[in-house]
């Protein structure tokens, strides 16, 4: 899968990508972006390490791509995603202001 296609995979949008580590190796990333069960649109990607790292950048985008699918598949990443996060077209909560003191 390339990293810079959005897939779809029962109604699960994410991207997958490789990040460097500091030992030289690449370690792949899922980037989920919608909820398949809920439907839930993230406004900031949910991001979902695989927990192997590689040699090449193009092996870290595999693993990371058959990582997202058997997570998917086996309904394993709902334990994963968040479900309060702020949606996509909606600001999250702010903090109040505090004046004084």
């Amino acid at each position: 899968m390339d990293q810079g296609q959005k897939h779809q995979i029962r109604g699960y949008e994410f991207h997958v990508t490789g990040a460097l580590e500091k030992d030289g190796r690449y370690r792949g990333m899922i980037l989920i972006s919608k909820r398949g069960d809920t439907q839930q649109v993230y406004a900031k990607p949910v991001l979902v390490e695989t927990p192997s790292s590689f040699k090449s950048v193009h092996a870290a985008l595999i693993e990371a791509s058959a990582y997202a699918q058997e997570l998917i598949y086996n309904g394993a990443i709902k334990a994963l995603l968040p479900a309060d996060a702020p949606l996509a077209g909606k600001q999250a909560p702010q903090p109040p202001d505090f004046v004084g003191n």
